[in-house]
């Protein structure tokens, strides 16, 4: 299989953690979506990541479609399917996805727009309102934080609202989700796939041997 992605997407992060925690073997293909390059063009029509071209050559898009499809796929021990009967599991995981998506469109419309763009301003108040809530999930909730693909999910999202929109947080809100993250069961793993780690692009074997 061959995954396309970018090292700053927390989309492509996401994907291959869970591809790491499955041991799905794969090969990676780093790639710059915002030039249109042919090679995943060919794949996806959209020119967005991740991409996992699967080993009978069925291109799977969308973070989610891609993660459903390795843990079933590679099921392991070391990261639980959210289950669909789990409302609060399931809510956690869109509340994530939302906010992942949200926190990653107010970044690209920085680099190509004034700040007070409406989408921008109406998706950094989300933000806020957003953190404010999952701080106090997490408060009054201590499995929260149970090694499920909800908190894999969680964790990619805050650790990308903290490295691009921190300053919209308080600093006790940074204090509160940096201590959160430390008490994340996938803390190693996404530590190993750390933003620094992937903007050295390595290859997936080399991961796995880090």
């Amino acid at each position: 299989m061959k995954l396309y992605l970018n090292d700053t997407s927390p989309f492509s992060r996401a994907v291959l953690a869970t591809a790491y925690l499955c041991d799905a073997p794969m090969v990676l293909e780093w790639v710059d979506p915002w030039q249109t390059p042919c090679t995943l063009v060919a794949v996806n029509p959209f020119s967005t990541i991740p991409v996992l071209e699967t080993s009978d050559g069925v291109a799977l898009t969308e973070s989610l479609t891609i993660c459903e499809f390795l843990m079933q796929a590679y099921p392991t021990e070391k990261l639980t399917v959210t289950k669909a009967s789990d409302t609060q599991r399931m809510s956690l995981l869109g509340v994530s996805k939302t906010l992942m998506e949200v926190a990653f469109r107010c970044a690209a419309l920085s680099r190509f727009e004034a700040e007070q763009n409406e989408l921008t301003i109406r998706g950094k108040e989300g933000i806020k309102r957003s953190v404010k809530a999952l701080i106090g999930q997490l408060n009054n909730n201590d499995d929260l934080l149970g090694p499920d693909f909800s908190t894999l999910y969680l964790h990619v999202a805050l650790d990308y609202v903290l490295f691009r929109h921190a300053n919209l947080l308080s600093a006790e809100e940074r204090d509160i989700l940096t201590t959160a993250l430390h008490n994340s069961p996938f803390k190693d793993t996404l530590a190993k796939l750390s933003l620094e780690s992937l903007s050295k692009k390595l290859s997936y074997c080399e991961y796995e041997n880090a």
